[in-house]
């Protein structure tokens, strides 16, 4: 039987399992959704629940769009539904793995359902807010988000929810992300403390880092257009550009993006530069962390977006960075264990640990 830390439960229409040959759960900070994968074999014991004893194989009569939560270590991790049943037998054993996702994965893998597919004159939230509505899941704001107003935008028919709002989002230089417990996040400009430290030697199971300069820029350029008016006509209306600096370097390099949709003011242009350097810049850093257990000092569990203290002499690291994504894993020969995808903080819109004099921050100087 686990340790009540290394517990694993999935609770369905009342019922509760624990009993899991492994257990998969993927947290994603700036992804449409978070899932889990659970199997387990087919045994002749008889199993408590709140309805008395059952044979095991009855508990796992669960299908596709129940309803579904589950806690790790006690905490609950995910509120969801199973997406996926899929069984296999011969005559010697049965085994069944359940697949599922949390509340956000029906919305964001739907098209968008809006009356005239117009926003023009609104801003990210309000176009988010308006979007999602049709679909009853939930939204929150991260930070202070760029909410200055689109001049003209319009959906595409067809266009899936998640992709568009991916797409108003990144010239505003917001993440579109999701919790575990079905809203959306819209993601700006926020601040978050350290929470815990991670040393070569001591915490760190195993680490894989990689410092590339493979996307990385020393100058981010956006052209684009806005509507030509009786006081702004010609060139000064569609030829709108743009360059601002990015990693330094001697060698140069030059990005250029064209704005997604028409802008109103040189300023929006600006902006959409400036974002694209974060984006960009933001690869920079990426490591792939194990460490031992699902709770961050035996406490919680470890969430995406958290910001945490990594030191590690081999690696050269030295620095916050920002967890991305949080794998939860258990089975009998890795025993339990969670996987931290990290990435340098301003990838994720965090402008805690910036620095200008350090090389490694993206700039935001207007050439």
């Amino acid at each position: 039987m686990p340790k009540p830390q290394e517990l694993a439960v999935l609770e369905v229409n009342g019922l509760k399992f624990d009993d899991w040959e492994s257990v998969w759960v993927q947290k994603q900070w700036a992804e449409a959704f978070h899932w889990f994968r659970f199997t387990a074999a087919e045994r002749d014991t008889e199993v408590n629940t709140a309805r008395g004893k059952v044979p095991l194989w009855t508990r796992l009569q669960f299908k596709p769009d129940d309803a579904c939560s589950m806690t790790l270590g006690g905490q609950l991790a995910i509120t969801g539904f199973i997406e996926t049943r899929q069984v296999a037998y011969d005559a010697h054993q049965h085994g069944v793995m359940l697949i599922g996702k949390s509340a956000t994965a029906q919305a964001a893998k739907s098209s968008v359902d809006h009356k005239t597919g117009n926003f023009d004159k609104k801003n990210v939230v309000q176009i988010a807010q308006e979007v999602i509505s049709a679909y009853g899941v939930g939204m929150k704001v991260i930070g202070a988000p760029d909410l200055t107003p689109f001049d003209k935008l319009q959906s595409e028919k067809g266009e899936l929810v998640w992709d568009f709002l991916e797409r108003v989002a990144r010239p505003r230089g917001v993440v579109m992300g999701s919790d575990s417990f079905g809203n959306f996040l819209l993601i700006g400009e926020h601040s978050f403390p350290i929470v815990t430290d991670l040393i070569e030697g001591i915490n760190i199971k195993s680490c894989q880092c990689v410092i590339s300069h493979k996307t990385v820029f020393t100058e981010n350029r956006v052209d684009g257009q806005h509507a030509a008016s009786d006081g702004n006509s010609g060139t000064a209306a569609s030829e709108q550009t743009c360059t601002v600096r990015g990693f330094t370097t001697a060698m140069r390099s030059m990005r250029l993006t064209p704005a997604e949709q028409p802008v109103k003011t040189p300023a929006e242009i600006c902006n959409r530069a400036r974002y694209e350097s974060i984006w960009t810049n933001g690869t920079l850093i990426e490591a792939t962390i194990v460490v031992q257990g699902w709770l961050r000092d035996g406490a919680s569990l470890w969430e995406p977006g958290d910001e945490v203290h990594v030191y590690s002499p081999m690696a050269m690291l030295d620095m916050g960075l920002k967890i991305r994504t949080a794998t939860f894993t258990q089975d009998r020969n890795s025993g339990t264990l969670t996987t931290l995808d990290l990435v340098a903080p301003w990838a994720l819109r965090s402008s805690s640990n910036w620095d200008t004099s350090n090389p490694v921050q993206p700039g935001g100087e207007t050439i």
